[in-house]
């Protein structure tokens, strides 16, 4: 018994000598960003700030006129007067020599591209529009935007390490939203310029991204994305921009009354759709549409009807017939799609093109004839309306990334009815997959999709 004690009391002893293994956690000062400064038109970074973002201990050694920075998980040495930096035992060449300003070494920017990128603490970059070094996330830095007006041009310009990657996902002038990949790091400003044509911007939190809110001046005429390195920048104007894009009309103002809601569940039958193993479409746009109808039903007050309740094959015709003969105030097809790319994910809603359609007018219509394939091109300008209020919001709840189509699907035509078609998810991607699969996320899903579909009815 003795002896065990005594192990016990030699094991414990050993294993509290032993050195902490794990690398200290980050000071709060590393996460403040450094400001860069331009010496001889080189950015330069101070050598104290480095180590601070770092977390690295210093030591000088004045006869050679160095400086070893030890990280957690690296050592880098770096010597005055000289063009090389000694990452471990690598040397790494720099643009230009290392200095000494105010007794304190300035080092070249471009030394940030050459540390490790595998380390525990967060990654360094130079925001150039800011002029700051800082420690980015993992998934890529957004900056807090800078709007600028000059010449008859408003610009918003974001700081970001993934410009080319930016997208807008809902254009009209009341609710322009574009997605940042990335995650914002910085608060935004209190003030927007005077005489410009954004009128409010806001951000919220997507699926490894920020989306930001934009409300725009009637007067603005078109716009486009400029990605470039280090920033995304987004300009508007009261005139045609080369190479811009037109906003989306704006839709009829008002609520819509819905009464009736027509859910078609795509293909069924001999028609599985896309596959992934036991997974199959046409049971998945089934069981999501039987979950969505009695939401609808509770938050709108109206019916709720399926082109099919069971597994059956309906031709487009018969989809489109039974759409019409309810009297639908509103047509949903729901599908879902399927890349040979795992990397393909997220939400897509196809609708009749409305850039270039004419608003619907309130109140009664005039007869006008249209061919049947055409008859959902009437509700072109609503459907898109309703198609940025559903994606945007899924977008939002991590359902991203979300694109709106503008191409006539073949679930909408001969429907004489607003409506869309929507991809809830992609089979071949792991994440959507699991949540297709997932009575839960199903049930979660429709959810989110019942609150797109209200924010529509109530807002117009």
């Amino acid at each position: 018994m003795m002896r065990a004690l005594l192990a016990l009391l030699v094991l414990s002893l050993v294993l509290g000598a032993a050195p902490d293994t794990q690398p200290p956690a980050p000071t709060a000062g590393a996460t403040t960003p450094a400001s860069v400064r331009d010496i001889d038109g080189t950015p330069m970074l101070g050598a104290n700030d480095l180590a601070r973002l770092l977390s690295a201990s210093k030591f000088w050694r004045s006869d050679v006129r160095k400086l070893l920075l030890r990280a957690p998980d690296f050592r880098l040495t770096l010597t005055e007067g000289t063009p090389f930096a000694v990452l471990d035992t690598r040397t790494i060449t720099l643009p230009t020599a290392v200095v000494s300003r105010g007794g304190e070494l300035q080092v070249p920017v471009a030394l940030l591209a050459a540390l490790p990128q595998d380390s525990a603490h967060a990654r360094l970059v130079h925001d150039e529009v800011a002029r700051v070094v800082r420690a980015a996330p993992r998934g890529g830095f957004v900056g807090a935007p800078r709007v600028q007006v000059a010449g008859g041009i408003t610009r918003v310009v974001v700081p970001c390490e993934r410009a080319g990657a930016a997208a807008v996902f809902a254009r009209g002038h009341a609710r322009f939203r574009v997605r940042v990949p990335g995650e914002l790091i910085e608060a935004l400003g209190d003030s927007l310029p005077e005489g410009g044509l954004v009128l409010d911007l806001r951000a919220a939190p997507a699926t490894d991204a920020v989306a930001f809110e934009l409300a725009l001046d009637a007067g603005a005429q078109s716009f486009r994305l400029v990605p470039g390195p280090g920033r995304l920048t987004l300009e508007f104007a009261t005139s045609a921009l080369p190479g811009g894009e037109r906003f989306a009309p704006a839709p009829p103002t008002g609520p819509h009354a819905l009464r009736m809601i027509v859910l078609d569940p795509g293909h069924g039958g001999d028609d599985a759709g896309a596959v992934h193993g036991d997974l199959k479409e046409k049971d998945l746009t089934l069981a999501l549409a039987k979950r969505l109808a009695p939401e609808l039903q509770r938050r709108l007050g109206c019916r709720v009807v399926l082109t099919r309740a069971d597994d059956r094959a309906l031709t487009q015709h018969e989809r489109a017939e039974r759409a019409n003969r309810e009297r639908a105030d509103l047509v949903i097809a729901l599908h879902v799609d399927a890349f040979p790319s795992p990397r393909a994910r997220g939400v897509r809603a196809w609708v009749a093109p409305a850039t270039m359609a004419e608003p619907e007018r309130s109140g009664a219509r005039p007869l006008a004839l249209l061919p049947w394939r055409d008859a959902a091109a009437e509700y072109a300008v609503s459907s898109r309306a309703l198609a940025e209020a559903v994606t945007g919001l899924l977008e939002l709840r991590g359902h991203g990334p979300v694109q709106v189509r503008e191409r006539m699907p073949v679930a909408l035509l001969g429907v004489h009815a607003p409506g869309l078609m929507l991809e809830c998810g992609v089979l071949s991607a792991p994440e959507d997959r699991e949540r297709l699969a997932s009575p839960e996320g199903l049930a979660r899903l429709a959810s989110l999709i019942a609150d797109g579909v209200l924010a529509w009815a109530r807002d117009g």
